[in-house]
């Protein structure tokens, strides 16, 4: 009688195998740092769904449902909960703030779960299993479960992207050094998550319509399997500090529709400039726009528009301009280091310093210094 001795580990359940397994490994990493924890939750949801897809995979090419028929309907089926899983990762890192209307996406992916759970359990020995499946499962219930799993996943793909343009956007209005918190990390998983939707859209259609088998749509499994592991590493590199919430930092300030009618914003763009530069504030590293409302002793609202119409800029490039014409000065008296300059005006890093630099004076601090020099 045929048993678990009888499973044979080819190349290929080892390479799915080793690619879920450093997949975890590096989710399990991630989530040591104790950084962003509601977010990360959301991202191993999506990963170990992933990987638990793919488990028919592995035992498949191992043998096992030759050796135990009776696994049809293994309850393994968990694409319709990667959509969901994304989108609430992103809503984590940004807002911060939990939506429960999202929460309810989560339904028809416990739903399909149920049912296989149900099929597996309750219909009998794998003869009628296959019978199941033949006369239901396959022609009508599993096309429509995949139907629905990619339009939730390129759903809650647009959602994120759209919710990133809006915090890029409030980042430049909130936050001096909106660069260090540019959410380059969800452009990436967007990106691998759609190339992995894709070749498992490319591997389910070449198994239902063109009746391919295990080995024929090996290579599109494990393509989007790899951009999984991949979007974890990713994650490794870009989620190593909490990210500011644009819930937690909008004020709801019941003063903000008092602001008196016909104010002259440019004065006050002047008083503001004149008040910063005088504290030095501009010098401090991260400083935002909650902070410098609070000293100036007025709301998020005013400040900024009176940023935004005494003076026509946003708050990072009110700041770092301000910032880029300190360093200016250092340049000119001295032989400091430009990371020693870049840190002294208040700039977090030498790629944000440079940044800044080219784009409000033109060129690179190296080059600005390198004419000053033969002026």
């Amino acid at each position: 009688m045929a048993g678990a001795e009888d499973l044979v580990m080819n190349w290929r359940s080892a390479l799915i195998g080793l690619t879920m397994a450093c997949s975890l490994i590096a989710l399990a990493y991630l989530m040591r740092r104790g950084i962003e924890r509601a977010a990360i939750f959301w991202l191993a949801v999506f990963v170990i769904a992933a990987n638990i897809s793919a488990v028919p995979m592995l035992i498949g090419f191992a043998g096992a449902y030759d050796i135990w028929p009776g696994l049809t309907f293994l309850p393994t089926q968990t694409a319709l909960l990667l959509g969901p899983a994304i989108a609430l990762h992103g809503r984590s890192l940004m807002i911060g703030r939990s939506d429960r209307r999202l929460l309810w996406l989560f339904a028809p992916g416990i739903l399909y779960l149920l049912y296989q759970l149900w099929a597996f359990t309750m219909l009998g020995d794998y003869r009628a299993k296959w019978a199941f499946n033949d006369a239901v499962h396959e022609p009508y219930v599993f096309p429509a479960a995949m139907i629905l799993a990619w339009v939730m996943v390129g759903g809650c793909l647009i959602y994120v992207w759209r919710l990133r343009a809006r915090y890029l956007e409030w980042l430049k209005h909130n936050r001096s050094d909106d660069d260090r918190f540019s959410p380059a990390w969800l452009t990436h998983l967007v990106v691998l998550a759609a190339v992995s939707a894709l070749f498992w859209a490319i591997e389910v259609t070449a198994a239902q319509v063109l009746d391919y088998n295990y080995f024929e749509i090996f290579i599109w499994d494990f393509i989007a399997l790899f951009a999984v592991f991949i979007i974890t590493l990713e994650a490794l590199a870009g989620i190593d500090r909490p990210f500011p919430k644009m819930a937690e930092e909008t004020e709801d300030d019941p003063t903000q529709a008092d602001i008196p009618a016909g104010r002259d914003w440019v004065l006050e763009g002047a008083r503001l400039k004149a008040k910063v530069l005088e504290e030095k504030w501009h010098l401090e590293a991260g400083l935002s726009l909650q902070t410098l409302s609070r000293r100036f002793g007025t709301n998020q609202v005013y400040l900024s528009r009176t940023i935004n119409q005494g003076l026509g800029e946003n708050f990072s490039t009110f700041i770092n301009g301000l910032r880029v014409e300190y360093a200016k000065q250092m340049i000119e008296r001295d032989e400091q280091s430009m990371i020693e300059i870049a840190l002294a005006a208040g700039f977090g890093s030498k790629a944000s310093f440079n940044r800044a630099f080219k784009q409000h004076s033109g060129q690179s601090p190296s080059d600005y210094r390198a004419a000053r020099h033969e002026i």
